[in-house]
């Protein structure tokens, strides 16, 4: 008689367990859209700005790798919209709309050379992208009526934290558009030229000769590593004629989120997201310093030409002395990327005949470097959002993979 009171017992739990686990696993059908918005900081990794020098941080040569070389000091906003379609209960698809300012400024960095470089930036981003997002562990709303026992202890489920967790991965397409201002060091010296505080867009300046020169230009320089070691011809960098970089670019969004939801519908969301992209002209910086005279040149009668010149950056901040060599004695004018009247010494006459002279260049010469192709931008969120879940089930509950209808009734 025992035996027969648990095989009944087992058909009558048996379906009501297996229906239970049946619901929780295909309850995401009955919320399967979610949309979100959210506010938070940005930042981003290019050739402008910066942390750390070399010499003085504790990542020693590392220090300019991925995000050792962010430089907190230039944190912008970012806010963002989007809608999510939850394809299988772990695993969704979203669509993401972003708005953003991101800066660099070599002047807040602590490395030499940048900070003599002087170069400054800001753009807006916006972005639209699609991302999957495969989460990790579903977040939990706990007790969700807030039942008690008689004792005053909770019932049903109980989960304290209940965060879910959720990593990332799709890809996007973004709108930039860089300005910069006049913030350059006086020629051969460490004080600020006091520039116009009037912002320039750099893209139409070409102040890097994008397009100016022919691909297969003679006499250009190609562009070198700290290890002496060619990374970059001209012609791998350079433009086609009257040719320069585009203000759209593709991103692949890569990150991870927190999720902690306080109702079965809502929430808050935490998530970090890292974009890297196809341009290095984020920050309107990439290759080399341009020769002005050139720049002066292509725009002709334009008021362009000037401002590229001065936008370039080219023969500012510090110099140093080499030897140099003149046939015919010192031009007249001197070229523009040399400082002060360079001088003769008899050691020098001596060893090297009556050619030989002292001369101050600028580190900013036309055809030193000024970026490094070799890296593409990128830039990163932080935001905190909230989340809403859209209930879509009825009074009439469709049953998963099945076209008939169970109505659900209440009886009291």
């Amino acid at each position: 008689m025992k035996n027969y009171f648990h095989i009944i017992l087992f058909f009558i739990f048996t379906p009501s367990l297996y229906n239970a686990q049946y619901y929780n696993r295909n309850s995401y059908k009955t919320k399967r859209h979610e949309i979100s918005f959210g506010l938070g900081a940005s930042s981003c990794l290019t050739d402008v700005g910066g942390g750390k020098s070399v010499d003085s941080s504790l990542f020693g040569s590392s220090a300019r790798g991925f995000l050792f070389d962010m430089n907190i000091q230039q944190t912008k906003y970012v806010a963002n919209f989007s809608y999510t379609y939850y394809l299988k209960s772990k695993l969704t698809f979203r669509l993401n709309l972003a708005y953003s300012q991101i800066s660099g400024d070599d002047n807040v960095t602590d490395d030499p050379d940048r900070k003599n470089r002087r170069l400054n930036f800001e753009t807006t981003i916006v972005e639209g992208s699609g991302v999957f997002e495969w989460i990790i562990i579903t977040e939990k709303s706990g007790n969700r009526y807030n039942l008690k026992n008689k004792y005053g202890k909770s019932i049903g489920a109980k989960n304290p934290l209940g965060f879910g967790l959720y990593a990332f991965a799709g890809l996007g397409g973004f709108y930039y558009d860089p300005y910069g201002y006049d913030r350059f060091l006086e020629p051969g010296s460490s004080t600020v030229v006091e520039g116009s505080p009037i912002r320039h867009r750099l893209r139409p300046l070409r102040t890097e000769g994008q397009g100016i020169l022919e691909p297969n230009a003679e006499n250009y320089p190609d562009i070198y590593n700290s290890n002496g070691e060619v990374i970059a011809t001209y012609e791998d960098y350079a433009f086609p004629k009257d040719k320069t970089y585009k203000n759209f670019a593709l991103c692949v969004p890569l990150g991870f989120g927190i999720k902690k939801s306080f109702h079965s519908t809502a929430g808050l969301k935490l998530e970090a997201g890292f974009r890297f992209t196809n341009t290095d002209y984020i920050d309107d910086v990439s290759t080399k310093y341009f020769d002005p005279v050139r720049l002066d040149e292509y725009f002709g009668n334009s008021d362009l030409g000037p401002i590229a010149g001065q936008m370039t950056g080219t023969n500012t901040g510090d110099t140093y002395e080499t030897i140099t060599f003149f046939n015919g004695g010192v031009p007249d004018p001197l070229p523009t990327y040399i400082s002060g009247d360079p001088y003769q010494n008899s050691d020098d006459v001596a060893q090297y005949g009556p050619n030989a002279y002292r001369a101050r260049y600028y580190k900013t010469i036309p055809g030193e470097k000024r970026g490094n192709p070799e890296y593409k931008d990128s830039y990163m969120f932080l935001t905190l959002s909230v989340y809403k879940k859209l209930t879509n089930t009825p009074k009439t509950m469709r049953i998963a993979n099945s076209g008939s209808r169970r109505k659900i009734k209440a009886s009291f």
